[in-house]
């Protein structure tokens, strides 16, 4: 019994890897409180979200239907698109896992699938635990809830112009997660760039933007540059065709920026900031809140609890392969260039992020950098 729990892994051995994690959280979720006050949330609020969903990419949209006032519809298929990946990773941790995980332990544990945990996890020569699972995930809560508490208090202490800065830091975590993969993939580089484009034409456009919400934007960019990635997986497709598509995607977004982007800013620069100063009533807050909560946990409870074999259909896999990737691009790109409230302090924030996310530097490095390259140019257009 003793060497079966050493080598599934004891409670103790779950914590001490859930440490970097949960430093890693602790700073990266600051900005999620950031982002989420000046959205019109209060600590509470944000709190509350970070602690009972503890994902990036579905808070930050849960967030913005939130804030947008959006529908339970938009956000439950917003949930459910961008939390894919969870239910993927639910499946391929339930075939790792040892008696101790019974159908109880994995409704009960299934709220730690994160992507970090589930990367600790995975990477486990033997057997996981349930006693080890549960260690794994207590640091990484505790950071990414205490991060974001931090960050929500903080937030309304700091000037405008930090705290501006300090939100991109989220969307530098996004891109950190994509610019690796695409190194290695070129057909993921082309669907999240392809991402971006859709993204950019539903967010610039008048008539799109005015009949498509920016929950639904998202989920039709990523599901669709997703479908695309699906449709060439498998083909032979040479480095200078991929190069080709790749720099005409790049020339679609620069035609949209310079096409119509200058009147969107213009006419949109008072409403968000606007908007940021509303406070989310209680009554919009709750049911929303509710929706994200439970739909983000059943995306992860359901795969871990009732499925034990891999996904064996290439076309299948090579979807959720792709989805995680087209999502966090989706969400970036543009919404990244008004995070911080000037331009160019993002475009400079968003450059050293590419830079350090080539680089295949630490998720938190690239927050990091991210937020210093926006605040240094902040800072100096303040000066000039």
């Amino acid at each position: 019994m003793a060497d079966n729990t050493q080598k599934s892994g004891s409670f103790s051995d779950g914590f001490r890897d859930g440490l970097a994690v949960g430093l890693g959280y602790l700073s990266v979720s600051f900005t999620f409180g950031i982002l989420a006050i000046t959205s019109g949330l209060n600590w509470i609020q944000a709190s509350i979200i970070s602690l009972t969903n503890v994902t990036s990419a579905g808070q930050v949209a849960g967030v913005g239907i939130i804030a947008g006032a959006g529908g339970i519809v938009a956000m439950i298929i917003a949930q459910i698109v961008i939390n894919l990946r969870y239910s993927l990773m639910g499946i391929a941790l339930s075939q790792k896992t040892d008696a101790s995980m019974t159908p109880l332990m994995r409704i009960l544990l299934a709220y730690g699938i994160t992507d970090e945990i589930f990367g600790v996890a995975i990477t486990r020569k033997h057997p996981i635990s349930a006693r080890y699972f549960f260690g794994l995930t207590i640091l990484p809560v505790i950071g990414w809830t205490g991060g974001t508490v931090i960050g929500a208090l903080l937030g309304g202490v700091f000037p405008d112009f930090l705290t501006n800065a300090l939100s991109i830091g989220i969307y530098g975590m996004f891109v950190s997660i994509v610019i690796p993969q695409t190194k290695k993939d070129p057909v993921i580089m082309n669907s999240a760039v392809l991402a971006c484009v859709l993204s950019a034409l539903m967010y610039y456009v008048p008539f799109l933007s005015s009949h498509i919400t920016g929950g639904f934007a998202i989920i039709i960019a990523a599901v669709t540059a997703a479908l695309c990635g699906v449709a060439v997986t498998g083909r032979h497709m040479s480095r200078r065709v991929s190069f080709a598509v790749l720099a005409v995607l790049l020339a679609a977004i620069i035609a949209i920026l310079f096409f119509f982007a200058p009147g969107y800013v213009s006419s949109s620069a008072a409403a968000v900031s606007s908007e940021s100063r509303e406070t989310v009533s209680v009554g919009t807050f709750i049911p929303l809140f509710i929706t994200m909560t439970v739909t983000t946990y059943l995306m992860r409870m359901v795969p871990f609890v009732l499925f034990r074999r891999k996904l064996t259909n290439p076309k299948v896999k090579a979807f959720f392969d792709y989805i995680p990737y087209t999502v966090l691009s989706a969400m970036t790109f543009p919404a990244i260039l008004y995070s911080t409230g000037s331009v160019p302090a993002a475009v400079a924030g968003l450059a050293v992020a590419l830079a350090l996310s080539f680089m295949e530097k630490s998720l938190l490095v690239v927050a990091i950098g991210t937020c210093i390259g926006s605040l240094t140019v902040s800072v100096l257009l303040m000066y000039i």
